[in-house]
């Protein structure tokens, strides 16, 4: 193995190493929101706490971390910043799939100065087959985290017909489109990206569904039950990570302002002392708590069968959709009730809070997180239909 790929991070150090990370993300924040992309302070804490490889094979100096254990580091990096929270886990996400592809895929991409894959889910491409592989062009909204990546995975659909083939190509044979001009996620840097007609080798392409139903290329880890997972639960799990950390923050500011403010206009010269605060932190909290739970239920039963190989049912692959979507939901609804109880003066952008509800409404309304959409997807494999959608 080459030596390069030796270095890997333990799974007990990577929410120590998140919060170490976390004071030169919060410090690099202004910055990164000017960029409209994570600044380099950011990613270069990320990278120094091996936080962008813990879907990483650990015979390549990845963790193979939990998606519990990535909650909890994307939730530490929440509370620094939801953005850099954000492109760390689709660093990780992205990483996962690669090794879908094989070794010498993988190992192209790892050996490469950048060695790190932003990612599309849409197949937005097309492909044309010729010899050795696909010419592929296409244009790819929100690629997150591509400023600071040396791939992009990007699925593309063949001319002749079939299913999507999902594809790995160097950043560099994209452009970037000035588009990602937005109210919440600013600093992701999601540009939209465009790719000339480009050659991809047969080596870096695999049917995008064998990725979606844990298939892929042999490889030497392609037998860890690790990697034989179908994805969509996956990236269920590690999204869970930033809206909690947002939440979790959300109700932590509430909590230590209550004593310190009155509420204007009424008898209470303490905010604590008012019962409309008691009803709020008690719902809030309660909110949380249901948040958690979904979270918790879900990462569980991932890690389960990523620890065991165990075959998943369409029930339960389905629930990971609704276990996602209400941890939002629920997120969502904490950082809603701080914003009613914390008053005008939480209006001030200085003040923490606006960020976490641009960020948390942003996260809200992702397509693939959609609490309209997944809930409806659950509710029709509960009453015994087959699910109408591919990627579950």
């Amino acid at each position: 193995m080459n030596q390069q790929f030796t270095d890997t991070v333990g799974t007990m150090t990577l929410v120590r190493n998140a919060e170490a990370a976390a004071d030169p993300i919060a410090a690099s924040a202004p910055e990164t929101l000017q960029l409209r992309r994570p600044a380099d302070a950011a990613v270069e804490a990320i990278f120094a706490g091996g936080l962008e490889k813990m879907t990483l094979p650990r015979s390549y100096g990845g963790s193979q971390a939990t998606t519990r254990e990535q909650l909890e580091a994307y939730a530490t990096l929440a509370e620094a910043d939801a953005s850099a929270s954000w492109v760390a886990c689709i660093y990780n996400a992205v990483g996962h799939m690669i090794c879908a592809f094989g070794d010498q895929a993988i190992e192209e991409v790892l050996a490469s100065d950048k060695p790190r894959s932003a990612g599309v889910f849409a197949p937005s491409g097309k492909g044309r087959r010729t010899e050795g592989g696909y010419l592929v062009t296409g244009r790819y909204a929100f690629a997150s985290g591509q400023h600071h990546a040396g791939w992009i995975f990007a699925p593309m659909m063949p001319e002749e017909g079939g299913p999507p083939i999902a594809c790995l190509i160097p950043k560099d044979a994209f452009e970037v489109e000035d588009d990602w001009h937005v109210s919440g996620f600013i600093g992701t840097g999601s540009n939209a990206v465009r790719l000339p007609e480009t050659f991809v080798p047969d080596h870096r392409t695999v049917p995008f569904m064998d990725i979606v139903h844990g298939k892929g290329r042999p490889s030497s880890v392609s037998e860890d039950p690790y990697y034989r997972q179908p994805f969509v639960p996956i990236m269920c799990a590690v999204s869970t990570g930033t809206p909690l950390g947002l939440a979790r923050k959300a109700l932590r500011l509430f909590k230590e302002r209550i004593g310190k403010r009155g509420i204007t206009y009424t008898s209470y010269s303490k905010q604590s002392e008012a019962p409309v605060t008691h009803l709020q932190l008690a719902e809030a909290t309660a909110k949380l708590d249901q948040a958690e739970f979904h979270a918790a239920r879900l990462t569980g039963i991932v890690d389960e069968h990523m620890a065991t190989g165990a075959a998943w049912d369409m029930e339960t692959r389905v629930r990971c959709r609704s276990d996602i979507a209400w941890t939002i939901k629920l997120a969502r609804e904490v950082c809603e009730i701080v914003e009613l109880g914390s008053g005008a003066s939480a209006i001030h952008l200085k003040d923490p809070l606006p960020a976490i509800l641009r960020d948390i409404r942003t996260i809200s309304v992702h397509a693939f997180l959609l609490f309209s959409t997944n809930a409806e997807l659950y509710g029709r494999v509960l009453a015994g239909m087959e699910p109408d959608i591919p990627f579950v």
